[in-house]
């Protein structure tokens, strides 16, 4: 596979974005979204990255780095799969729902509690 070069630039006024993908070797042609465009297009590339690793195993999330969002928009309820949904607004993706069998639910409460139990830190924002 070519390699590619990508280029993202928000505008000034924060209302548009320019993409510009195409191979090093080549040209390529900017292309301007707003944010509903924007939204779309990462909703697609994450269909198509789902499609990519469907069938491939799930590895654990423990011990590894990953991007932290505070304080986002956020949402649960009891779902229908004997379970809980849990939804939030991830300022780089967009609304994101997850279903969380009952199991998992089971564990993350005990977490929570656990956290509830230890005394209150200092610092307003988690580091």
């Amino acid at each position: 596979m070519a390699e590619i070069r990508v280029g993202v630039k928000v505008s000034d006024d924060r209302q548009s974005v320019t993409v510009e993908i195409g191979s090093t070797a080549g040209s390529s042609h900017p292309v301007g979204l707003d944010l509903n465009q924007l939204t779309k297009l990462i909703q697609l590339l994450g269909q198509a990255r789902s499609r990519m690793v469907e069938g491939s195993q799930k590895l654990p999330l423990d011990g590894k780095t990953v991007e932290t969002v505070i304080e986002p928009p956020w949402y649960v309820q009891v779902a229908s799969i004997d379970g809980s949904l849990l939804a939030f607004d991830h300022p780089a993706y967009g609304p994101l729902a997850f279903a969380i069998p009952r199991e998992d639910v089971v564990r993350i409460v005990r977490t929570l509690n656990e956290h509830l139990a230890l005394p209150a830190a200092h610092s307003d924002k988690p580091s």
